[in-house]
């Protein structure tokens, strides 16, 4: 997943930050403190994005480390930190930044997504299963996670587990059940954006209640 410039958190922050400060700065991390304190947000995001596209994975690592000691209160810098070491394979660290940025931006999906990414990789699937039921919770249309939760799902109940916990689903709601297949598993075969888009929302068009009692029966499930 490339940065995301959406995060409502870092526009307002563009919004404050005021003008660039005169006489132009590199991008060499060289130490000096009140050189990377004088960048706006735009800098530090354009860089990281530089640094992502290139697959520079170290420099990226330290860029957001000298974000993190500038302002460790955005968000976005800890994202950076999580993204960098993920892709290190450095995974506990990599939990480590996803769980404080979203300590700051609770409603960050992205890097609840992320955390759980992080998570499954560290075979800790029932804790991805949650970052990516927290993340889907908060926006049921974002599809790239719940489309994570069904493979974690499947990684960790099989076919027999899946198979089970439709049956349960079907018992209680087939709206519900209609839901949880067209998302975890035929979103998962054919990509198709359709098939998510029209269980979306049908799942918007339900109760907290419902969304809670499908969630409550795929969590205990197993």
């Amino acid at each position: 997943m490339t940065i995301r410039l959406v995060l409502p958190l870092l526009w307002t922050c563009l919004a404050l930050s005021g003008p660039v400060a005169a006489g132009a700065q590199t991008y060499g991390l060289d130490g000096d403190e009140a050189a990377l304190a004088s960048r706006s947000p735009a800098e530090w995001v354009k860089q990281a994005q530089a640094l992502e596209k290139r697959g520079d994975w170290p420099g990226l690592l330290a860029w957001g480390q000298a974000w993190s000691r500038v302002d460790a209160h955005d968000p976005v810098a800890w994202f950076v930190q999580g993204r960098a070491l993920g892709e290190l394979g450095r995974l506990a660290e990599a939990i480590d930044a996803y769980r404080q940025n979203v300590r700051i931006a609770p409603g960050d999906v992205f890097a609840r997504n992320n955390l759980g990414n992080a998570y499954r990789d560290s075979g800790r699937t029932r804790d991805a299963m949650l970052a990516y039921r927290a993340a889907v919770e908060i926006d049921p249309a974002y599809i790239q996670a719940w489309h994570n939760l069904g493979l974690a799902f499947y990684r960790s109940r099989g076919q027999a587990g899946v198979t089970r916990a439709l049956q349960k689903l079907q018992a209680t709601d087939p709206a519900l059940a209609d839901v949880w297949r067209a998302l975890a598993i035929e979103y998962s075969i054919t990509r198709d954006e359709r098939v998510a888009r029209r269980a979306v929302q049908v799942l918007q068009g339900l109760s907290a209640a419902e969304r809670a009692r499908m969630f409550g029966i795929l969590f205990a499930e197993g």
